[in-house]
């Protein structure tokens, strides 16, 4: 009898599984929560200083830059807050 995946393909999809299931707990938490809790929790959980990084994963480096407009009237911060405030 055929397995609906083999070796490598159960891990990915095991992984990918675990992944949706880690951002729905999160979503489901951050949809409990009032707007200024959710604003503390991503200031708290923001990434820390470069967000320009290298990871390597499986042999793999993968490079994260990140690109802001210099002309923008808003920071990434109250970008982010703003997006967070809304109802």
């Amino acid at each position: 009898m055929n397995e609906p995946f083999r070796g490598t393909e159960k891990e990915e999809f095991l992984e990918e599984t675990a992944i949706r299931q880690m951002i729905d707990g999160i979503t489901d938490c951050l949809s409990s929560m009032t707007k200024e809790e959710r604003l503390a929790w991503f200031c708290r959980s923001q990434y820390p200083h470069p967000i320009n990084f290298q990871k390597e994963i499986d042999g793999t480096v993968y490079t994260v830059n990140t690109h802001f407009n210099a002309a923008s009237k808003e920071s990434i911060k109250e970008k982010a807050e703003r997006i967070l405030q809304k109802p």
